[in-house]
């Protein structure tokens, strides 16, 4: 089998990173009560295999390929009657930015995928694997823009059959809803009660299309795009005091979004700064 790992020392700076691109000649079975650590895309090179995923079983022949998100429990296996290998390629990868770029490209779900065979997708994990091999730096930061590049490639090559159509407009409403978050970021009166108006229905069941899709709730989502708009904001613009920053993310105060910067993200605001050589 021949894999390469690629995490960076500096991973958890990085807005998004490879951990690992792959390709195996003699897929093995595997079952993951417990999912994957990180994100986790297998497609298909030739043979059949199959994976089961929340109570479903999905083939992958050539030209199939299925997008898994952390922790999702999965298993999958060789569905070739003789003894033809199930080849596959895969690529593994996280970082700070990945859920709102997954987001921003409407592939934040754990999803079946298919594309015809002379799109660029078929073969661009076995490109990357090639140049690696010609490469003697096998940690370059360039497998961080070849997991972008895929993941552009899967929004444009990628198709995939919605199990209904009231999934498929959930899913639109929802990120209708994540632009109107973006765009009322400053503002701390925003509620669940506004939320839920803002798309017409209750606030009990805007929580479970939420919890649902995305796996969190979209009072903690709109946390979590506050926390990315400071990271930005503090790396850009050194002469913006902590407090300042503050209140362009939507806290009243420094206290509050000091201490929610250090919960989630580990260190507070002034140390991420001096971190990442702003001073």
């Amino acid at each position: 089998m021949k894999k390469h790992f690629l995490i960076p020392l500096n991973e958890s700076k990085l807005p998004l990173f490879a951990e690992t691109i792959g390709f195996n000649p003699t897929q093995e079975n595997i079952t993951r009560p417990n999912g994957y650590p990180y994100y986790h895309w297998i497609q298909t090179v030739s043979g059949q295999g199959s994976i089961m995923i929340q109570n479903q079983q999905i083939n992958l022949t050539a030209n199939n390929g299925i997008l898994l998100l952390p922790h999702m429990a999965h298993s999958y296996k060789n569905e070739q009657s003789d003894s033809t290998p199930w080849k596959t390629l895969y690529v593994t990868f996280g970082g700070m930015m990945v859920k709102e770029i997954l987001i921003t490209l409407g592939l934040y779900q754990s999803a079946f995928f298919h594309w015809e065979q002379e799109a660029p997708i078929s073969t661009f994990i076995t490109k990357v694997l090639k140049q690696s091999d010609e490469t003697t730096d096998s940690f370059s930061i360039s497998a961080s823009s070849h997991v972008y590049e895929f993941l552009l490639l899967l929004k444009k090559y990628g198709k995939t059959d919605k199990s209904s159509l009231k999934e498929t407009n959930n899913l639109v409403t929802l990120y209708s809803l994540i632009d109107w978050m973006k765009s009322h970021i400053s503002n701390p009166d925003v509620s669940l009660d506004e939320m839920a108006l803002f798309i017409n229905t209750s606030k009990r069941h805007l929580n479970s299309l939420f919890q649902k899709n995305f796996h969190v709730t979209p009072y903690a989502y709109l946390v979590n795009l506050r926390i990315q708009q400071a990271k930005k904001l503090l790396l850009e613009n050194n002469s913006a005091t902590i407090g300042e920053i503050a209140l362009q993310v939507g806290f009243r105060s420094s206290s509050h979004f000091v201490a929610t910067f250090r919960k989630m993200v580990g260190i507070p605001p002034e140390k991420y700064r001096h971190l990442n050589g702003v001073f």
